[in-house]
C-alpha cells in the first residue's frame, strides 16, 4: 500500500523529532560518565545505549501508538502492526566510549516488511541524516544529491569505505576484505554508520560493510536511493549467533558495480536483493 505524502511526511517528522531528543541525551551523559561493559560476543554497550533506547520507545510509542518496535537492547515489541519502527541506539559503542566522535543514533521504519525512512544522526558532529520514500534525503537542511562517477574519472581515484576487518572475518569473509584493500590504492576503513553516512553524500565512491544486524542498516538503503545512489545486498544467516546477517555495498552507481565485481572475484556471488 502506498502512503500518502502528508503520511510519510508526519512518520519522518515524528523520527526526527525522537532521534533529536536521543542525541540530546547522549551528548548530555559524555559530559558526566557512564558505566561501559562487554556482552557475550565482546561487543561493547553502555548505560547510555540503554537508555537512548528507553527514550526511542517511549517517544516513539507516544507518537505512533500500535507500531511494532525492534530495537538492538531491549525486548522486541509485537503489536502486529505494518509498521515496524527499528532501533541502534548508539551505532558505533567502541568509538562512543573511546571519544571517537563518528559513532550515531539509527532509527529506520519498516511498511509492510519494505524500508520506508531513515534516520541516522552523529551527535558529536552536529550532523542528522534523513530521508523517506518520495521525500528525498537531507543532510540537516540541505537536500542530498548523489551523482555517478563521472566516465572519464578513474575507480582508483575514488575513496572507497569499508568497514572493520573485524566484521567480514566473523561471517568468514575475510577474503573479500583482503581483495578490495589490495585491489584499490584508496581503501579507507571508517566504521559503523559514518562510512554509510560518507556514502550517501558522495564522500566515498562507495561503502562497502559486512556482518551487520537489521539495526545497522535499517536506515541505509532509504537514505542512500533518496539521494540518488544505489543499495545492493545479500543475506546470510552464517553469523556466529547463528542469526541472520546482512552484507551491503552502496553508493555511487559505477563504484557499487565495481565493489560487487571484486567480490566476485573474491570467491562470494553477491546478488541483489
Amino acid at each position: 500500500m502506498t502512503l500518502p505524502d502528508e503520511t510519510r511526511q508526519h512518520l519522518l517528522d515524528g523520527a526526527r523529532a525522537a532521534v533529536a531528543a536521543a542525541s540530546a541525551l547522549i551528548r548530555e551523559r559524555m559530559l558526566a560518565g557512564f558505566a561501559t561493559w562487554q556482552k557475550a560476543d565482546r561487543s561493547f554497550v553502555t548505560e547510555v545505549d540503554l537508555a537512548v533506547e528507553r527514550l526511542l520507545r517511549d517517544d516513539l510509542g507516544r507518537r505512533f501508538p500500535g507500531h511494532d518496535i525492534l530495537g538492538e537492547e531491549l525486548e522486541r515489541l509485537d503489536q502486529g502492526s505494518d509498521f515496524q519502527w527499528i532501533i541502534d541506539p548508539i551505532d558505533g559503542t567502541l568509538s562512543f566510549t573511546r571519544g571517537i566522535p563518528l559513532f550515531g543514533v539509527i532509527v529506520g521504519l519498516f511498511h509492510e516488511g519494505q524500508p520506508l525512512l531513515g534516520v541516522i544522526d552523529h551527535p558529536a558532529l552536529g550532523l542528522t541524516y534523513s530521508g523517506a520514500r518520495g521525500l528525498g534525503a537531507w543532510r540537516n537542511d540541505r537536500r542530498l544529491a548523489l551523482h555517478d562517477l563521472p566516465a572519464g574519472v578513474a575507480i582508483e581515484d575514488e575513496p572507497v569505505a569499508m568497514g572493520d576487518r573485524h566484521q567480514f572475518m566473523r561471517s568468514g569473509l575475510e577474503r573479500v576484505f583482503d581483495r578490495l584493500v589490495t585491489s584499490h590504492p584508496r581503501v579507507r576503513t571508517y566504521a559503523d554508520c559514518f562510512g554509510h553516512t560518507l556514502a550517501v553524500q558522495g564522500s566515498v565512491g562507495a561503502m562497502v560493510d559486512f556482518g551487520l544486524k537489521i539495526w545497522d542498516i535499517c536506515a541505509t538503503q532509504v537514505l542512500v536511493e533518496e539521494a540518488g545512489g544505489v543499495f545492493r545486498e545479500i543475506e546470510r544467516g552464517d553469523g556466529p549467533d547463528g542469526g541472520l546477517y546482512h552484507h551491503m555495498v552502496c553508493g555511487k552507481p559505477r563504484v557499487v558495480d565495481w565493489a560487487i565485481a571484486q567480490i566476485t572475484a573474491a570467491g562470494m556471488d553477491f546478488s541483489a536483493r
